[in-house]
């Protein structure tokens, strides 16, 4: 089917980036973007991942020194898991250097086993992500162009789809929609309070509410809520009382009693939230929890004039992301919770995709049955690793945790997704995996059974075996030292933005 227009109901972030995406890539479409006036930003702000980061540069075309000040960003290294395997514990899942040595568990493994060290230490061993483990810890950050350090951007979701509408080029309808017309899968029209608009194609991009693949296409809502229990989230914002100190470079993530909250550093402000299940808490229990959470993190003078608001949420996605001439969008298509910062990163995944998908400004049925296909196992990879941060817990203390520990029917999906080779990986690498895994305790193939630390020794390789482990344990502490050198010279984060991105 050809295309000559396009027509994208819903603004947002991720809408006003598929209009952008559409003006950079596919110049000669005429493209229309309806946005209700109604829809209130909520302002959570929004974590990303290193996927984002390039899509912002390869698709969009954008600058960092441009859209970061616009959008009050701030530079990520890593996200941190405070209290998930057991409360006093945390461990953190750090992108990596683009290194083409050791780079895997077995750095990990080799330096745990072979060493008379009894604990695991999370990342101290791992060589790839020692870096942005230690700009982590100590509040530290630069970009290592040199390098080819992976990072990811804090930022003001909404302020964001703001910059990128000032960038749109085509028609722009502030109204809401009244009535969507269909002739089978197909939808040919969309009726605002002030037109009626046809188009060869539609995306929807209208939140949880899904007008147009739910409300007028009817597609099937495949459930999460089995295996992902969290349904709801309270969020806020937080002012600073010591930027220098509290703007981190990374995404804080703690475990509560019935789910967990967030601390997303952007440079005017936190934004926080408890995403939680109202299967185990009622709302006003989990506000009095995490009121009391806030008071303890950033002290009492958060609390003053703080205003929550809440979201429902459902876990899962839609059978068929397009379906007909109609293309589902973030929300819109599915959503997983945002443990693992991929909400706005699907977004992009999506829009890279379809962009790409009618890159003739045509597609065919087999080009939407790839593209179904695609995001499906998309959306299940991150579902399984999503899932692997609460299937071995060792909390007890609330009913939430004990059912997690206890009651959780893991699908036969996630011990596969454990042990499978990591070129399958669409979303997360094998050093991704294995950051989780040995954070969380969880066997792997690079680690015996977690009663058996000490059963691996070097004396139980052959000769040939030795030599080739000692020249590597040499090869990662000279790493080490090398990143330590650099780590010592740093600026501190606010101090790497004030002189880099905030002049």
């Amino acid at each position: 089917m050809k295309i000559n227009s396009i027509c994208i109901v819903g603004g947002g972030s991720s809408g006003w980036m598929m209009a952008l995406a559409l003006n950079k890539k596919l110049p000669n479409l005429n493209v229309t973007l309806i946005e209700s006036p109604d829809v209130k930003p909520i302002g959570v702000g929004e974590s990303t991942i290193p996927y984002t980061a390039n899509f912002f540069v390869d698709v969009l075309g954008l600058k960092e020194k441009e859209w970061m000040p616009r959008c009050n960003a701030t530079y990520k290294a890593s996200i941190k898991f405070n209290d998930f395997y057991k409360k006093g514990e945390t461990f953190y899942h750090p992108f990596w250097t683009k290194d083409e040595g050791t780079y895997n568990g077995y750095d990990w493994a080799i330096k745990q086993y072979l060493t008379n060290l009894n604990k695991p230490d999370n990342m101290n061993y791992y060589s790839s992500s020692y870096i942005a483990y230690h700009m982590s810890k100590h509040n530290k950050f630069d970009r290592l162009n040199d390098e080819s350090f992976s990072y990811a951007h804090h930022m003001d979701a909404n302020k964001f789809g703001e910059y990128c509408k000032t960038k749109f080029e085509g028609k722009h309808i502030l109204s809401n929609v009244k009535h969507v017309k269909v002739n089978g899968s197909t939808i040919v029209s969309v009726t605002t309070e002030k037109e009626t608009i046809e188009a060869d194609m539609f995306v929807d991009c209208t939140g949880f509410k899904a007008l147009l693949i739910d409300k007028a296409l009817h597609e099937p809502f495949v459930s999460y809520k089995n295996t992902l229990l969290n349904d709801t989230a309270l969020t806020c914002q937080i002012k600073y009382t010591n930027k220098k100190t509290q703007i981190e470079p990374y995404t804080d993530c703690t475990a509560l009693s019935s789910g967990w909250a967030w601390n997303i550093p952007l440079w005017h402000r936190v934004g926080s939230g408890y995403v939680f299940s109202s299967k185990f808490q009622t709302l006003e229990s989990a506000k009095k929890e995490y009121k009391k959470y806030l008071k303890n993190r950033f002290g009492s003078d958060s609390l003053k004039n703080i205003k929550f608001n809440t979201i429902k949420i459902k876990t899962g996605k839609y059978k068929r992301g397009w379906v007909g001439n109609c293309l589902s969008l973030t929300l819109a298509s599915g959503f997983i919770e945002p443990l693992e910062s991929t909400g706005l990163a699907l977004a992009c995944y999506q829009i890279k995709e379809f962009v790409e998908t009618i890159s003739n400004y045509e597609y065919s049925s087999f080009n939407k049955s790839l593209y179904n296909n695609d995001l499906d196992k998309t959306y299940n990879e991150i579902h399984n690793f999503v899932l692997l941060h609460y299937i071995n817990t060792t909390r007890e203390d609330s009913e939430y945790w004990s059912y997690l520990k206890n009651n959780i029917d893991v699908p036969n999906s996630v011990h596969s997704y454990l042990n499978e080779d990591a070129s399958k990986s669409t979303w997360f690498p094998e050093k991704s995996k294995e950051c989780i895994t040995i954070g969380l305790n969880i066997p792997s193939k690079y680690k015996p059974s977690k009663l058996s630390w000490n059963n691996i020794r070097l004396q139980s390789y052959t000769k040939k075996d030795q030599a080739f482990i000692l020249y590597d344990l040499k090869y990662i502490e000279e790493r080490e030292k090398y990143y330590e050198n650099k780590i010592k010279v740093m600026s501190n984060l606010t101090e790497y933005l004030d002189n880099n991105i905030y002049i």
